[in-house]
């Protein structure tokens, strides 16, 4: 199977020799391992060009029948849908969907990288979030980092072996959580925004990302199920932003056993939304929704509005657009709260009555540059201290100085899209070290008793 696999990359031109090589290495091993047909997990790579791109607009509701007539075409690239009504809400407003040969093989609010792929499968695979699974990533992902882009999609794949060999990840993990990654995608887009959409085509520069194949019609179909059945929760769960809390009455006279009221407890105890106890139980928001309906239902459980606090919020001062738009969405999908500034001015003024975290700060820019408004931002009260980091496409010794010298941090920008993954994961630490978002409790408690039947 593997070598017919192999063969057929080579004929679609899809996989060169030393992917090839890759491929039988780590799934030799998969393969033997799981007893998995290696038809189930079909990986290939992003390369091939479309010859012309498609564009269109839609209404709320129809973006379902849209992507099922796009599953008649063999395009491979990227489809970008674009939603208005979402501009300045905690919402990325824009919405990348990865294609092979008609198969979504990515999901996400930016293009696929081996960072946002890691961070799926940390979202949705609770054993990579320990301690020696969190060492060994990053051991792996600073290899990974120093291949040179033509060789990424081929160090992909020895990556994901090595966490094999670690016993870290298996076939079915990955096949999972991207699926789920997938459907959550399709939960929040496909159904109540319109927008417009247009198609980009793969090029030989995009790096060639291995990624696990679905079916386009076969997504939406799913999507519709879900559909329903959120529908059908809503009575009980109007949103997942909501706080769940304990009955503890109703819970001490329930059929539930010591051990499983304390875990429930301890579940509910820090005031957590149930979008955050989805995340920290790698759990599919839906199955959250629904074990907590069958808690209201028995009157166990309680919903609350979560509180006001607006969250960790940062400030970008740039005079591209462009760049604005992409900080903005890479931000807001690692959880921040993110305001964008094309005019200087205006960032002063909005500080005068905000305390962001961080600012990111634009050196060269018409008419006040990023240093002079670094004088400017260190005159106004309570802003003495607050972190600022410069960010320039010059890599000069003078800017990076000048930086230091204004008690700044400094950042390149990638001019280059084999520099971006480098910029992500610096961006990513610095946020983290400066202004690092409140993280769940570990719940020690296994996420099987939780699992509860329903029926919606």
């Amino acid at each position: 199977m593997i070598q017919q696999w192999a063969n057929l990359g080579t004929a679609n031109g899809c996989l060169s020799a030393q992917q090839q090589d890759s491929l039988r290495h780590c799934f030799g091993v998969c393969e033997c391992n799981f007893q998995v047909s290696l038809s189930s997990f079909i990986l290939i790579a992003l390369l091939m060009k479309t010859s012309a791109p498609y564009s269109f607009q839609f209404q709320a509701q129809e973006l379902p029948q849209k992507l099922s007539q796009l599953s008649q075409q063999p395009l491979t690239g990227y489809w970008l849908f674009e939603f208005p009504g979402l501009a300045g809400t905690n919402v990325a407003n824009q919405w990348y969907l990865g294609l092979s040969k008609g198969q979504v093989v990515f999901s996400g609010n930016q293009h696929c990288c081996w960072s946002v792929l890691f961070e799926t499968l940390q979202r949705y695979t609770a054993r990579l979030r320990n301690g020696d699974a969190k060492h060994a990533i990053l051991r792996l992902e600073q290899q990974l980092m120093l291949t040179h882009p033509d060789r990424q999609a081929s160090a992909l794949l020895d990556l994901l072996h090595e966490l094999n060999e670690l016993n870290l990840l298996n076939l079915e993990e990955v096949r999972a959580s991207l699926r789920l990654k997938m459907l959550s995608d399709f939960d929040t887009y496909v159904f109540e925004y319109a927008g417009q959409a247009k198609f980009l085509p793969s090029s030989s520069s995009d790096a060639p990302l291995p990624i696990v194949g679905f079916e386009m019609d076969a997504l939406v179909s799913q999507a519709k199920e879900r559909r329903v059945l959120w529908q059908k929760l809503k009575t009980l769960i109007p949103s997942m932003e909501h706080v769940p809390t304990l009955n503890a009455a109703a819970a001490k006279l329930s059929q539930l056993n010591a051990e499983r009221k304390q875990r429930l407890e301890a579940l509910v105890a820090d005031n957590k939304t149930l979008s955050e106890i989805a995340v920290l139980l790698a759990q599919d928001p839906l199955e959250i929704a629904k074990f907590f309906a069958k808690l209201m239902s028995e009157g166990l459980i309680k919903l609350r509005s979560s509180p006001t606090t607006k969250g960790v919020e940062i400030f970008v001062v740039d005079d591209s657009p462009i760049l604005l738009k992409q900080f903005e969405s890479l931000v807001r999908s690692w959880g921040y709260c993110v305001r964008s500034f094309y005019e200087p001015m205006l960032a002063l003024e909005a500080l005068t009555e905000a305390n962001p975290a961080v600012i990111f700060l634009d050196i060269n820019m018409p008419e006040v540059t990023g240093f002079d408004l670094v004088k400017q931002i260190r005159r106004l009260p309570g802003l003495e201290s607050i972190p600022l980091i410069m960010l320039t496409a010059e890599k000069s010794l003078s800017n990076n100085w000048r930086a230091r010298w204004s008690g700044c941090q400094f950042m390149s920008k990638p001019l280059t899209s084999s520099e971006i993954p480098t910029f992500r994961l610096e961006l990513r630490t610095l946020l983290t070290e400066l202004a690092p978002l409140q993280q769940p409790t570990q719940f020690s408690g296994r996420r099987s008793e939780f699992q509860m039947e329903t029926s919606y």
